[in-house]
């Protein structure tokens, strides 16, 4: 995000109500912009008030940056938009304490030699669970777990109140 009226594009196409998820993924290095821009101009309410509901998922890790950026965003973030992502291939173990009291998704680490399988340049995640007859398998099940929670995450942003 270089200038204002990128900036505004951007944000203009965020909160279109258009029935369209958008996702923006950001890296450490634009997360405070990002969201010190979103509170300068209000995005959260001005998202509410056209039926669009924000979700910010929070990839959870045990360095200081995360837990400072963690803090900001429950400090700023109306509590059912911040949702904790607990992926264990990044992070193993427990959520720190002050990320495990709202909401969380916890996707567990897929075993290494499924991983393999996976990191092909060909591998579709969505492709495998059309093609695949075996719905007992390891990652059949890993896969349908995870999209699953992705399902059930969408359904409760479609039911949050309006403003």
């Amino acid at each position: 995000m270089i200038d204002t009226y990128g900036k505004m594009q951007l944000m203009d196409r965020l909160i279109l109500h258009d029935r369209v998820a958008k996702v923006i993924d950001l890296g450490f290095h634009a997360f405070d912009e990002f969201f010190k821009m979103c509170e300068e101009i209000g995005f959260m309410k001005e998202a509410l008030g056209r039926r669009v509901a924000p979700i910010i998922l929070f990839v959870a890790a045990s360095d200081r940056a995360s837990s400072r950026s963690y803090e900001m965003l429950r400090r700023r973030i109306p509590p059912g938009a911040l949702v904790t992502v607990h992926n264990e291939f990044v992070l193993r173990g427990e959520l720190p304490d002050a990320m495990d009291g709202g909401r969380v998704l916890r996707f567990s680490a897929l075993p290494v030699f499924l991983k393999t399988y996976v990191d092909r340049l060909s591998f579709s995640f969505t492709g495998y669970l059309r093609d695949e007859k075996d719905s007992s398998s390891e990652l059949h099940q890993w896969i349908r777990r995870n999209y699953t929670m992705f399902r059930d995450l969408e359904l409760l942003a479609m039911l949050q109140p309006s403003p």
